[in-house]
């Protein structure tokens, strides 16, 4: 039973992928039948079905069951003869009942003949060779002969007749088992790795036996194989590794894996190419900066012909570039692969490994509020042997007005002058470290500078007075009517004494005072303005007519006045000293004039002037303050 289930397993095999109707079958075209036993009715009723050319036809067994010794016999005769031991034999038989099963037709026994000559193969139909088609309403019972064949004789039993009800025989064919020589192609020229080889005239189920031998160019074997390859329309046929290439010598012949048989052997050569070898490199790894560049070195110590190819990957990957030298511009630590070719390509690569050092940035804060003087901002992550490019971009509201560059040795201070403008500026800070030939990505803060006035003019750089008068000092910014003017008590540092272009002080003794104008911050330059007090003894009652007895009037202008007063006299008033009243006649002001004008302060209304000139002479007059 084993053996027999086994050769039901290759049948059904080659059945499944053998389909009706292809060139390879040949179907019974005549017929004999008979009846062996007394049996009136039995027979083979419309034998000539079996062998025609309509599928759905068929001869039908008539039978009584129980008689004993009779048995109903059609032979189906085919046109010529198989092939020995490679050909299958196919019968299609059905019934008259709903349902089919293999226990229904253990009364039919089948076997085939050569001529009149029987081979002694009979077989009881059972599961082990029969087949169950359409909803188990036909079947087919599948047989693979070992010898030579022109026909079979289905013969039914009486006595094994059983529950099988009309009996009947569609057809039978043989179909060819020995597969034709296969039809491959093979690559024309010179081809790299495994090749796939298609078989033009597979025929489903055919399986091929396979033979390749590689030869290298000086005639040496380098490897010789074979497999089978399984119901497959094409033949993988791996390649070699062969430094100056090799010839592919391939052998296939086809094989029926049911029957065993084999076609003719068919031999074909393809080349491969050259690939090359393993590419050596000056060094497996270097080191680079951050922003640096490095020269890879690949060759091969074989042959200076050797193409190197570079790769992003050890394995398929970006190629690159190709060359010996390759220049490479890494942002980061990255690995490169060589590989060496000649036509084709050697699957390994030679991995060269580009370390980029990267610098620390530099960290630094910049002031958050608008500023005025030098800047002085410290590196804080610092190490000696550091040193830093700076630059520093100063922009105005039309553009950039100073763009300055330079570098720090060992040092972490970067000193930051303010540049002198009118307007706010922006300034603009770029750090970045240097140290081992290697660069940090470059920083950037920002902050503010406030704007400067330019420098001021004051109406005199000395003056004197009296002791215990006054004197107003006057300067001005004459590039600007907006800046402010302010009265400080040193040249630089100091005290802010008064904001304004008119400053009247009546110091005790000789005094200093230095002036700057200034919008956001002051220019950094003060110019003095000295004021010499002398002791002049006791002067004259206002209202007292000095020895001369001289007394004139001239005139003021403006009058009224807002504050400044210009005095209409030709005679050099220049040391004159001036004394000013109220309408109650207490004095208010008394100072020296340096030339003709003098400022009042005070409440608005009308005051009385008196100016004693060095020679002795009374001036006086009236104005009006209106303020």
């Amino acid at each position: 039973m084993k053996i027999k289930f086994y050769l039901f397993q290759l049948i059904l095999s080659l059945v499944c992928i053998l389909p009706l109707g292809t060139k390879a079958q040949t179907y019974a075209n005549a017929q004999t039948n008979g009846v062996t036993g007394l049996c009136i009715l039995c027979g083979v009723l419309n034998p000539g079905n079996a062998v025609n050319t309509n599928y759905n036809d068929y001869s039908s067994f008539a039978i009584t069951a129980g008689l004993l010794g009779v048995t109903v016999q059609q032979t189906l005769i085919f046109p010529a003869a198989s092939t020995t031991g490679c050909d299958s034999l196919v019968i299609s038989i059905g019934s008259g009942s709903t349902l089919l099963s293999a226990n229904l037709f253990r009364g039919v026994t089948v076997q085939t003949f050569n001529g009149n000559t029987a081979n002694n193969d009979a077989l009881i139909v059972d599961s082990s060779i029969l087949r169950l088609l359409q909803g188990n309403t036909r079947a087919e019972v599948l047989l693979h002969p070992r010898q030579t064949f022109d026909r079979v004789k289905i013969t039914l039993s009486s006595s094994l007749l059983g529950l099988l009800d009309d009996f009947r025989v569609y057809y039978a064919y043989y179909h060819n088992g020995t597969p034709a020589a296969p039809v491959y192609r093979v690559p024309q020229g010179q081809v790299c790795g495994a090749q796939l080889l298609p078989v033009l005239n597979h025929q489903p189920g055919n399986d091929y036996q396979v033979k390749a031998k590689y030869t290298a160019a000086d005639g040496a074997v380098m490897k010789d194989t074979a497999w089978t390859v399984k119901n497959k329309d094409s033949i993988a046929v791996p390649g070699v590794v062969a430094f100056m290439g090799a010839t592919v010598n391939v052998v296939v012949r086809a094989v029926n894996p049911f029957t065993g048989c084999t076609s003719d052997s068919v031999k074909q050569v393809y080349h491969l190419g050259g690939s090359g070898g393993l590419p050596s490199v000056d060094a497996d790894s270097l080191t680079i900066c951050k922003g640096g560049y490095a020269v890879l070195h690949a060759f091969s110590q074989q042959s200076a012909d050797m193409v190197v190819r570079w790769y992003d990957a050890p394995v398929g990957g970006k190629w690159l570039g190709a060359g010996n030298y390759f220049l490479v511009i890494p942002d980061t630590t990255t690995t490169y692969y060589a590989a060496g070719a000649f036509t084709c390509e050697y699957p390994q690569r030679r991995p060269v490994k580009v370390i980029v050092q990267t610098m620390p940035d530099p960290v630094f804060s910049v002031p958050q509020e608008m500023v005025c003087d030098t800047q002085v901002i410290s590196i804080q992550n610092h190490r000696p042997g550091y040193g830093y490019k700076i630059r520093v971009l100063h922009s105005g509201f039309l553009g950039p007005v100073a763009d300055s560059t330079w570098y720090l040795v060992n040092d972490n201070h970067i000193v930051i002058p303010p540049r002198i403008a009118y307007s706010q500026l922006e300034v603009e800070v770029y750090v970045q470290a240097i140290a081992n030939g290697c660069l940090s990505d470059t920083v950037h803060q920002v902050f503010l500078q406030g704007g400067f006035a330019g420098p001021v003019t004051p109406d005199r750089d000395s003056a004197g007075i009296c002791q215990g008068d006054t004197i107003t000092l006057h300067a001005v910014d004459p590039r600007s009517d907006y800046s402010a003017v302010r009265w400080y008590d040193a040249p630089s540092g100091g005290h802010l004494l008064f904001t304004g272009r008119y400053y009247t002080v009546r110091p005790a003794a000789t005094t200093t005072y230095y002036v700057t104008a200034g919008f956001d911050c002051d220019y950094p330059q003060r110019k003095p303005v000295k004021v010499t007090v002398t002791a002049c003894g006791a002067q004259p009652s206002a209202f007292i007519t000095p020895p001369s007895g001289k007394v004139a009037t001239w005139q003021l202008f403006p009058n009224p006045t807002r504050g400044e007063v210009t005095i209409n006299n030709k005679e050099d008033l220049s040391g004159a000293l001036l004394i000013l009243f109220d309408l109650q006649g207490r004095e208010v002001k008394r100072t020296r004039l340096n030339n003709h004008t003098f400022r009042i302060h005070g409440a608005d209304g009308w005051y009385h002037v008196k100016v004693i000139s060095r020679s002795g002479a009374v001036y006086q007059s009236s104005i009006l303050l209106q303020q």
